[in-house]
This record gives structure tokens, C-alpha cells and sequence, in this order.
């Protein structure tokens, strides 16, 4: 266990009764108001009607007769149970107020499993249910919950998952606000959870008219955005936010959230290639041209071929470090699947291997450690069956298996402003 238990433990007593439903708000408000935990009863409280202290009276002074104290005894055991009690509730007053998300090196660790959404610490231990779906395939699929990385917000204080969706039933986003214990439930399809840099927004496709829908943590839909024709509908593609929070990118076209006209984007642009992503500053992109790894200028004046080949055009995510110093991607060649984890360096081009699959198992990147030490990364097989979560420090040693059976997974950020 570590420094979250009275988080951990009051999640796994929720979670063991109540987590039944995708959206178990009265079940969440009844964790989070017990999250902060009494001590326990002090000693010198004895149950009611307990003689707490007793003396024989003596001849010429009065005293309390049922207790056989003195007036003045009694006044000042008065006064010190009515400071004692005082104090204790005061105390229990702060006690019972909600515990923050943690704020630690490393937060937890959400995923989904057999339809299932679970919560567990960083390394995949003391998992608990927070979302329990309907397991296997067919038309039970459309009741169960999973989670594409990333999960999590930015700034690491809500958590979001979705509903299986195909043409039989309408997918949902579940987003799970702890710091109000609220939990939001909006129509959404479409495979990762699209967040905006400031963590008060989602972006998701809506059906059945193919549009985009902004949605705010609490389920209020905010905007709704129209794509023209040429760009790309549900599918591969989920909106990518932009720095700052303006517009939304579904490749290869910009949509402005204000209702201005969206543009197709042209060639010159880094963001017109599939796989891209900004770094952390906003001030630079990086993107697989090919099989090249490529880092330009968000406004694409200063493009420098950083790895020459063997990047795995076909993988499905390329990632910068919390610092913008370094970049996670897949690796492989173009006729398989990513068979490798690589890190490069942007100021060097030193490319370091961080993990090898074998056999016909794929690997996919998912998100770096808050302190950028450690990588999140899912093994796949050749039917997307058994798969595992795992984490590989940023020097490619203590490889570690985490969670057994998914590759949907994230991290928790580092909460801000905890």
C-alpha cells in the first residue's frame, strides 16, 4: 500500500456494495463523504451512563449527590469535557471533509477488463470495480465499458471511459468527477477520449448525424460542430484538441468551436498527417511522414527529420514526455504491427529501444509517468486478444507486467492545484 490508503480502502468498500451501474452517483457521494475517516473513539469517552469518576461525600461541603462530586469538581470536569468534546468535533469536522485525488509521483491506474472499468494503484495492485458491464461478445457487448488511453484528464481530477457502440446501440461517454462527486453520462462514439488542455471539456463524435460534441464534465453539452464534406467522418480518427482550446483537429481539417467555417488543412501543415501530436508547450509538432519520424514548428517552418525509417507508420500514437525532452513511439515496419517501444531525444536524435514484443505480438504506447521516468505500454497479439499493460522505466530496464488480460489503460496525471 502506499501513502493513498484511506482513498484505496474507502474505493474498495464502495466499490465491493454499491459500483454496479456505469454511473453509481449515490454510491460515489456515499465514498467520498466517508473518504476522510474518524479516529477512533477516544478513551476517555465511556459509554452513557458510565460513573466516570465517584467519590464519597464528605460531612459539611455540598456536593452532586447522585455522582458524589463536588460543585467545584464537577465545574471543572464540566468545563474540560465541553473543551474535549469541542475539540473533537472540530476535528471530526476536517476529518470528514473529501480527500483530494492523490498527488503524488504516480497516480492510479485506470483500465478496463473483460467490460469492466476498474481503478488500482500505479502498478496495477488493490483494484477495485468502478464500472461492472456485461462480459463477452454479441449484442451483450453493447452493455459493456472499456477505456482507450488517455483516460484521464490533464490535470489528473476526472476520469473518463466509454460504452461499447456499433449499429445496434449508441456508444456513451462516462466522465467521473470526484472533486464534486459527479458522474456524467453524455452520447458519444468513437475509440480514445478526446480532452481539452484546460480538463473542462471532452470532444466526441455524437450520432447518428456525424457531428462533434463539446461536452463540459458535467454532461452540459456546449457546442455542436458540423463536418463538411472532406473530412473524415466516424471512424480511425477521434478529434485532437488544439493548444488552446479553440478548435478541434479531425484529420486532415480544423474546426473552429466559435462556428466559424472548418478548413481543410494544408500539406505545409504537420497536423495534416495522421499520427501527429504537440508537445506539451504547444510550440512544436511531431508526426510519422511515412516511415520517418519528423519534429516541425507548430506553424511548420522548422521541420527536422529526427528518425530516419523504421517507425511504425501503422502504430497508433506517438507521445511527448511531461518536459517536451523526449518522444515515446512505436516502431516497426510498415507490412506488421509495432513490434518495438523507442524513445528519441529531439536535441541529440539518440534513439534508445525501451521494449521488443516477440512472435506475432504487437505493442502500442500509452503515456509517460508524471516525473517522466517510466512508460505505460500495452502487448497485443495478432487478434487483439490477451493482452497485458506494462511499464518500462525511460532506459529500457525493470520492465514490469502490471495488469493481465487488457490493453486499455491510463495513468493519472499529477493533479494540479491540489
Amino acid at each position: 500500500m502506499n501513502g493513498y490508503d484511506d482513498f484505496d480502502r474507502t474505493l474498495a468498500d464502495w466499490f465491493e456494495h454499491d459500483a454496479l451501474s456505469p454511473t453509481p452517483a449515490a454510491g460515489l457521494d456515499r465514498v467520498l463523504d466517508a473518504t476522510g475517516r474518524h479516529r477512533p473513539r477516544p478513551a476517555w469517552l465511556a459509554g452513557p451512563g458510565s460513573r466516570w469518576v465517584g467519590a464519597t461525600p464528605s460531612s459539611g461541603v455540598r456536593s452532586l449527590q447522585p455522582l458524589g462530586l463536588r460543585w467545584s469538581t464537577a465545574l471543572i470536569l464540566l468545563l474540560a469535557i465541553l473543551t474535549l468534546v469541542g475539540g473533537a468535533i472540530l476535528a471530526g469536522a476536517l476529518l470528514v471533509q473529501p480527500t483530494p485525488l492523490p498527488n503524488g509521483r504516480l497516480g492510479h491506474l485506470a483500465y478496463g477488463l473483460d467490460g469492466d472499468i476498474y481503478l488500482a494503484d500505479w502498478d496495477g495492485d488493490n483494484a477495485v470495480r468502478i464500472a461492472d458491464g456485461v462480459s463477452g461478445s454479441g449484442s451483450a457487448g453493447c452493455n459493456s465499458y472499456w477505456g482507450e488511453g488517455p483516460m484521464w484528464s490533464p490535470d489528473g481530477r476526472h476520469f473518463a471511459y466509454r460504452s461499447t457502440w456499433d449499429d445496434r446501440c449508441g456508444g456513451t461517454v462516462v466522465i467521473t468527477d470526484p472533486a464534486t462527486k459527479g458522474v456524467a453520462s453524455v452520447l458519444g462514439s468513437g475509440w480514445l477520449v478526446s480532452w481539452s488542455p484546460d480538463s473542462t471539456r471532452i470532444a466526441t463524435w455524437t450520432p447518428p448525424d456525424q457531428s462533434i460534441g463539446i461536452f463540459g464534465f458535467d454532461g452540459v453539452r456546449q457546442a455542436l460542430l458540423t463536418m463538411p464534406t472532406g473530412c473524415a467522418l466516424p471512424g480511425d480518427f477521434d478529434p485532437v484538441w488544439s493548444p488552446d482550446g479553440r478548435s478541434v483537429v479531425v484529420w486532415p481539417c480544423e474546426v473552429p468551436l466559435d462556428g466559424s467555417k472548418p478548413h481543410g488543412l494544408p500539406t505545409t501543415d504537420p497536423r495534416s498527417h495522421a499520427q501527429w501530436a504537440y508537445s506539451p508547450d504547444g510550440d512544436r509538432v511531431v508526426y510519422v511522414d511515412g516511415e520517418s519520424l519528423v519534429v516541425d514548428s507548430a506553424d511548420g517552418s522548422d521541420r527536422r527529420v529526427l528518425v530516419e525509417g523504421g517507425v511504425a507508420a501503422g502504430g497508433l500514437a506517438v507521445i511527448w514526455s511531461p518536459s517536451g525532452d523526449r518522444i515515446a513511439f512505436d516502431a516497426g515496419s510498415t507490412s506488421s504491427a509495432p513490434n518495438e517501444i523507442r524513445l528519441a531525444d529531439p536535441a541529440t536524435g539518440t534513439v534508445t529501444m525501451l521494449a521488443r514484443a516477440s512472435g506475432t505480438d504487437a505493442l502500442q504506447v500509452i503515456r509517460f509517468s508524471p516525473a517522466g521516468d517510466r512508460i505505460l505500454f500495452a502487448r497485443l497479439d495478432a487478434n487483439g486478444t490477451g493482452t497485458s499493460l506494462w511499464s518500462v522505466d525511460a532506459d529500457g530496464s525493470n520492465e514490469r507486467l502490471l495488469v493481465n488480460g487488457t490493453g486499455w489503460g491510463d495513468w493519472q496525471p499529477l493533479a494540479t492545484g491540489s
